[in-house]
């Protein structure tokens, strides 16, 4: 007969809701618990049954008390329908909980606090995709920092969706470490998670984190890697491989903005070549007359810019326009005799070459003219993705061959109907004016 009525009891605990099982525990009668139940107003849930209570309830023997009352709690924090001041109620005294003398109460308080937080990233993550909410009113963490950089059209903000979800925890760390570097305080630099340079060239989140780090953090938190990349992006095969898509247009932003973020690092010509290689146009053209401007700039970055500008004229007529004047700037560059390239092996005849502005000045005179370099005598020069012609392999392994191919050149520029005038280096100097 005990044993009957007991299992009657169990049953009839079962089919209590929560609200009621609450205010047994709070020394609420059953009647009064089943009273509770028939309102469903949130407002009057609280009035009812004490967040404090509740949250002892997280201490309850019973696993389902347990349950229920995390499950009331992480309701009353996130439900929209209820009231702001009473959601952050919630949240405070769940903070409590973190000091209660209970270790249940302080792991279940933590949890729900993760929870909590959580999902107020996942509505903001559902604005973000949302193309009818405002991108100014998405707050979640980062994205306002990216957008900045990127814009905030909705290719952008399906982008950073993606960044966001594969590497939520490193984008929040950093922006953490942004707030506590504009604060003034000293951060050590980027974790080398976010630093630490992709595996592969086709990793385009991997790398959109990368920049995006490096162009929102201050300079002298990242000036090791900034300098590094910069190096890297600039002489060797290491880098993001884009095409035309548009994320490889918005990795394309990220790198402008980076090279502006970090103009004091490496040189005008490092930044000129990485521009080039991922066609930040507007930035190279003004890096390009930059150097041009200058004929005293050195000779590696006066035959880089020299290609360049061959470059830069043909899909932009109006850089061609501009005050300077290509076919100017380039005859006045064949007087220079500098050495850009001290010399090249030639792995088919074991030949060691010398590049000269000069020659690479003439080269590309040729090929504005389209008149190719290698029916004068311009033999070992080699095609480049970037620039037409690799600036290195535009020389000769002696000066009667530098003179031979210089003279053709001339001549057959002259059947073209262009005359090569006599440009003296002082001549040059007329560009700065």
């Amino acid at each position: 007969m005990p044993e009957r009525n007991g299992n009657r009891r169990r049953r009839i605990f079962a089919l209590l809701p929560c609200r009621a099982l609450l205010g047994l525990i709070a020394g609420v009668g059953t009647a009064a618990a089943t009273e509770n139940h028939a309102f469903k107003g949130p407002t009057v849930i609280l009035a009812t049954i004490p967040i404090s209570t509740m949250i002892r309830a997280l201490d309850a023997e019973s696993f389902e008390t347990r349950q229920h009352a995390a499950l009331r709690l992480l309701d009353a924090a996130t439900n929209v329908d209820y009231p702001l001041p009473q959601r952050r109620a919630v949240q405070e005294q769940l903070r409590r909980g973190l000091d209660h003398p209970s270790l249940e109460v302080q792991i279940q308080s933590l949890r729900l606090l993760q929870q909590i937080d959580q999902a107020a990233v996942d509505a903001q993550f559902r604005q973000l995709l949302n193309p009818k909410i405002n991108p100014s009113d998405v707050d979640l963490v980062g994205w306002r920092a990216f957008s900045e950089l990127v814009g905030n059209d909705f290719a952008s903000r399906q982008f950073y969706a993606r960044l966001y979800l594969g590497h939520q925890r490193q984008i929040e760390h950093l922006i953490h470490q942004q707030h506590h570097v504009a604060g003034g305080l000293r951060m050590r630099p980027v974790d080398a998670s976010v630093s630490r340079y992709p595996a592969a060239n086709h990793d385009l989140d991997r790398w959109a984190l990368v920049l995006f780090a490096e162009s929102i953090l201050e300079p002298t938190a990242t000036a090791y890697p900034s300098s590094r990349l910069m190096m890297s992006l600039a002489h060797s095969g290491v880098g993001p491989c884009l095409g035309n898509d548009e994320d490889d247009e918005l990795v394309r932003r990220l790198i402008h903005h980076w090279l502006l973020r970090h103009r004091d690092l490496g040189s005008v010509c490092d930044q000129l070549r990485i521009a080039m290689r991922y066609r930040c146009d507007s930035l190279a053209m003004e890096l390009c007359r930059c150097i041009l401007h200058d004929p005293d700039s050195p000779a590696p970055w006066q035959t880089t810019a020299i290609l360049a500008a061959g470059v830069l004229s043909a899909s932009h007529p109006q850089f061609a326009d501009s005050s300077l004047e290509i076919d100017s700037v380039l005859a006045s560059r064949l007087a220079d005799k500098r050495t850009a390239h001290v010399w090249r092996m030639i792995p088919s005849r074991k030949t060691k070459i010398r590049s000269q502005v000069g020659d690479v000045a003439m080269a590309m005179l040729l090929y504005r003219h389209q008149i190719d370099p290698r029916t004068v005598g311009f033999n070992e020069i080699q095609a480049d993705p970037t620039f037409i012609y690799r600036d290195d392999s535009i020389g000769f392994g002696d000066e009667n061959e530098r003179a031979t191919a210089h003279q053709n050149a001339r001549r057959r520029l002259r059947e073209s109907g262009y005359d090569v005038p006599s440009f003296s280096r002082n001549v040059s100097r007329s560009l700065e004016e």
